[in-house]
């Protein structure tokens, strides 16, 4: 049985990374006696994913969980509950249709929220932002695997605006196009280490528009398959 479970990642473990949390989640599961499915071979893991890595030092209040279970679970998200450390608070488990795609290869979009910026600085971004928007196409040096490489980041930006004192943002992520928020942080020269900068959903994109992965299977998974 296939499952996507929603949580929280804040607090210390958003110094926590990708392949480490992982293993945090396995431990979890175990703790709390879910009947993992494990891969075949040598050497079995159990089937677990998260949909979209998060970058070191951000929080996230819509962090997903991929995983797979011998038989079906009905207390799932009570049982995970109970021993989830503080900083991880389970918001929701879905059962998922046979069939469905994988998490990882449906994401499209991700809401992220930035604060602490200052007055002038809200101003200053502000102003940028208008520019930014009004063109077709801004180049720009991101990093990727094997060095920089010149990406036209502007279709790659859905939504950029304030909110109050907030700056939220859509932008593209996944295998499709990627856009890290880093980059966009930097072409509008703000330092990444002075801001507090959270990952508020995920979502995939259907002929409707944008869903997040819980909509989706209230649509019955059909969208991705």
């Amino acid at each position: 049985m296939k499952y996507w479970l929603r949580y929280s990642k804040v607090g210390l473990l958003r110094f926590v990374g990708h392949l480490d949390m992982l293993q945090a989640w396995e431990r979890i599961l175990r703790r709390a006696g879910v009947p993992l499915a494990f891969t075949q071979g040598f050497s079995p893991r159990p089937m677990l994913s998260l949909a979209m890595p998060l970058p070191i030092g951000l929080t996230s209040q819509a962090e997903y969980l991929e995983l797979e279970t011998k038989h079906k679970v009905p207390d799932l998200q009570p049982l995970i509950a109970s021993v989830a450390p503080l900083d991880i608070q389970v918001s929701g488990v879905v059962a998922v249709p046979e069939g469905t795609k994988s998490l990882m290869g449906l994401i499209r979009y991700a809401d992220y929220a930035v604060e602490n910026l200052g007055e002038a600085e809200r101003g200053r971004v502000a102003e940028l932002l208008e520019s930014f928007l009004a063109k077709k196409s801004v180049l720009r040096d991101v990093r990727r695997k094997g060095g920089l490489k010149n990406v036209d980041i502007r279709p790659l930006v859905q939504q950029a605006y304030f909110e109050d004192e907030r700056l939220r943002l859509c932008l593209a992520v996944g295998s499709v196009a990627n856009l890290r928020v880093e980059d966009l942080l930097e072409y509008f020269d703000l330092s990444t280490s002075a801001l507090a900068i959270s990952r508020d959903e995920l979502y995939l994109e259907v002929a409707s528009g944008f869903i997040t992965p819980f909509q989706y299977i209230a649509m019955g998974g059909a969208a991705g398959r």
